[in-house]
């Protein structure tokens, strides 16, 4: 059995093993086997092990979205809202990029779905994405205690930010 190992592995692909075995009568066996030394692997094929760089942290001075991290605040999305819809954007609480989606948290109870508030904002979320050349996609969230259910949502720059159906 040990030689069909032998014949399945190359010869510079092993490596001896000892083991050392004592008994009660203080007999020592000392038995040798073959044991794979590294995975196999195909020949004329160099393996590149390289060693990636750490990334550098750089301050940024204005507060912008990471493109695709999850639950990264976007806190210059909370600005835009202050700045164009000062009306509605009281009840902003949060602005969260979730991959592609501009989420926006409000106090807004959950019955106010397609409500003027919550079209407001996310049609302001569709605009500061454009500004910033990014795909319109946003959802506004009701409050915590409704269990967070989506208002209004934009997903395209052909949609409306009125919700189809209503539960």
């Amino acid at each position: 059995m040990p030689d069909m190992i032998v014949r399945l592995l190359p010869a510079s692909a092993l490596r001896p093993v000892c083991l050392l075995l004592g008994g009660a009568t203080g007999l020592v066996l000392v038995a040798v086997a073959l044991v794979p030394a590294a995975p196999h692997r195909r020949p004329g094929r160099p393996v590149v092990e390289v060693e990636r760089p750490t990334p550098v942290a750089t301050p940024s001075t204005t507060p912008t979205a990471p493109g695709w991290h999850d639950d990264a605040r976007d806190a210059a999305a909370v600005t835009y809202y202050r700045s164009a819809v000062p009306e509605v954007a009281g009840h902003v609480r949060e602005v969260i990029w979730t991959a592609p989606i501009l989420r926006v948290y409000t106090d807004l109870p959950g019955t106010d779905a397609n409500s003027p508030a919550a079209l407001a904002l996310c049609q302001t979320g569709a605009a500061y994405l454009q500004v910033r050349g990014r795909a319109p996609v946003v959802f506004v969230h009701a409050r915590e205690r409704d269990g967070y259910p989506v208002l209004a949502n934009k997903m395209d720059a052909n949609d409306s930010c009125r919700l189809g159906r209503v539960p």
